[in-house]
């Protein structure tokens, strides 16, 4: 398993080593893939980024100038003095002197890609006030605002090892106690796992609490108390005491959001266009 592209080798360990640096991406991605499809998966998107990268290395070199001696040295400078300067960068990357020139073109490189890399982002397709707008127009319900909850509750934990069966018992029995009249302020301060202030929750966004707690408030008429009812902290009983429903905002609001996805949706379709034509004139072999 190794790579050739335009010449340039790449061995198996380099593919291997960009596998591994790929595995948290993957699980996150593939997540119902085995264990050996992750690592061929792994191995198949390494072997893309180093032919990338290799191809829009190359074609830095081309597009962008050399460094003069000065401007090397500059970068060297500033490099070395974040390590003490260059005695302190020598020791802490163990180079001997006479690596240096070696180095200063790596940094010349790597400095010629990013100047290469800012280009390509400055050539990507702008974004106009009218498309931002189009799309504000288009979708405009997904741009209202988050509801806000008040609530107040009464909780019985089994997420740090409690036990399940007590935990449903002293929730139905607190239950009952508010049924007979008793106030949830009260068994809150007396009974529940979390007490102080009554059990008020106060006001809260809509996704902030778990999504079990927020389907049985959104299933509460504004001052209803609910039935028993378990979430991954344990059992509860909740109180809907107010809400406010989220309003839709503004352009001026959101259209700054809008243009930034939009500004990244055309990089990134710019970005492909512009590796896709780089593969077609490329030699790559995989051997």
């Amino acid at each position: 398993m190794s790579l050739t592209i335009n010449g340039f080798k790449v061995g198996k360990d380099a593919i291997l080593q960009e596998a591994q640096r790929l595995t948290e991406e993957v699980n996150l991605q593939f997540p119902w893939l085995d264990p050996i499809a992750r690592k061929l998966q792994a191995e198949d998107m390494a072997k893309d980024r180093i032919i990338e990268h290799r191809l829009l290395f190359e074609e830095s070199r081309k597009q962008i100038q050399e460094l003069t001696t000065d401007e090397v040295e500059s970068e060297f400078n500033q490099i070395a003095k974040k390590h003490g300067g260059e005695k302190g960068f020598l020791k802490k990357f163990s180079i001997s002197r006479s690596d240096l020139p070696n180095v200063k073109l790596e940094i010349a490189d790597d400095v010629r890609f990013q100047r290469y890399m800012d280009a390509l982002n400055q050539q990507a397709p702008s974004v106009s006030d009218e498309e931002i707008a189009a799309i504000f127009q288009h979708n405009e319900q997904n741009y209202r605002a988050a509801d806000q909850f008040k609530a107040s509750h009464i909780v019985y934990h089994t997420n740090n090892g409690q036990d399940r069966n007590e935990a449903k018992k002293k929730a139905q029995d607190a239950l009952v106690r508010l049924q007979s009249g008793e106030a949830l302020e009260k068994i809150a301060d007396e009974d529940s796992d979390c007490p102080g202030q009554g059990g008020d929750l106060g006001w809260f966004a809509e996704g902030y609490m778990v999504q079990e707690f927020e389907d049985v408030l959104n299933q509460l008429e504004i001052g209803a108390t609910s039935k028993v009812f378990e979430t991954p902290f344990g059992f509860h009983i909740a109180r809907l005491d107010d809400k406010k429903t989220g309003e839709l905002q503004s352009l001026a609001v959101v259209g700054p959001t809008i243009r930034k996805e939009l500004e990244k949706q055309k990089r990134d379709a710019f970005f492909r266009e512009t590796i896709a034509t780089l593969k077609k004139s490329a030699d790559i072999q995989y051997t």
